[in-house]
């Protein structure tokens, strides 16, 4: 068998260190070695030299950062893709169920006696809702009746059959007027019983609580945002305040989102729980997006 040099199996062990050669050649540099004390040394000087300049990553804690990184803007998105969603949702029912009042007419409603005293108001099938307010008359011996009513865009797409009829003293008591109000500015209408403002009319005027509350939230966020520039050398606090600054601004924009500039009312409790949702909502959104411009920042 023909002797195979030195610098033969040199140049074929760098291949034999990465594992890429046939069989038979590899088993051919092993029986060198066997026999080599020098290509014995270079095999060993080889692997030194590799392990020096290529050193082998065993600390994974930069791995497993990337990957927590990365989940938690994974469940970012999704949060916020769900809040979206749902805020886009609320905002469809706000302005589906946003009330029309009706002007008075005969066919919108009608007040009448039955034979065994009961007063019924019957509403028409166009009416999606109503309201109804009292109080005792002068003399206390009566009730004195205001209501108003309205359709939505809600009530022709479901074809609701509208309001069943309602019996205004089902207790008895004697009703002594009904007035419709609307909600122009324009006087309350009599439709049953005796006038009792026979030396001028009476208005039903719109609740101001919205504007309580969104004069409140103007407060609250002037003051979060005087509290940011009082403390803005401290980034732990701006960034605690900061979450305290997006409440009163949430409350804000939900209101000029569900009822614009006006902040009086006439249905202070769907308006109201209308603008908190919208304002639940946009908090969350905002919490995220600021996490999001703060990760950009910092990179």
């Amino acid at each position: 068998m023909k002797t195979i040099s030195c610098e033969v199996i040199q140049d074929l062990i760098p291949l034999y260190v990465e594992d890429m050669l046939s069989e038979d050649s590899k088993e051919l540099v092993e029986i060198h070695l066997d026999e080599c004390k020098e290509c014995n040394e270079y095999l060993n000087e080889l692997k030194t030299t590799e392990k020096e300049h290529f050193p082998i990553e065993t600390d994974s804690r930069p791995l497993r950062k990337i990957q927590a990184t990365l989940r938690k803007k994974k469940w970012q998105t999704i949060i916020f893709s769900t809040l979206l969603t749902l805020l886009v949702g609320v905002l469809a029912v706000s302005f589906l169920s946003a009330r029309e009042y009706l002007p008075y007419s005969e066919e919108v409603v009608s007040v009448s006696e039955t034979d065994n005293g009961s007063v019924l108001a019957v509403f028409d099938d166009e009416v999606a809702g109503y309201d109804l307010e009292t109080y005792p008359d002068k003399s206390g011996t009566g009730s004195i009746y205001h209501l108003t009513a309205w359709e939505t865009s809600w009530q022709d797409f479901t074809n609701n059959e509208g309001n069943a009829p309602i019996v205004l003293n089902p207790d008895g008591e004697s009703v002594e007027s009904v007035y419709y109000y609307h909600t122009d500015g324009s006087q309350d209408q009599l439709i049953y019983g005796e006038d009792q403002h026979s030396g001028g009319g009476v208005v039903t005027l719109p609740r101001l609580s919205l504007a309580y509350f969104s004069g409140l939230a103007m407060i609250a966020l002037f003051f979060c945002v005087g509290l940011i520039f009082a403390v803005r050398s401290n980034e732990t606090w701006v960034a605690r305040i900061t979450n305290v600054t997006f409440l009163p601004l949430s409350y804000l924009l939900a209101q000029l989102i569900v009822v614009g500039w006006n902040t009086t009312t006439y249905s202070v409790t769907r308006d109201f729980t209308a603008i908190l949702l919208v304002a639940i909502l946009l908090y969350g959104m905002l919490w995220i997006g600021s996490k999001w411009v703060k990760t950009r920042l910092i990179k």
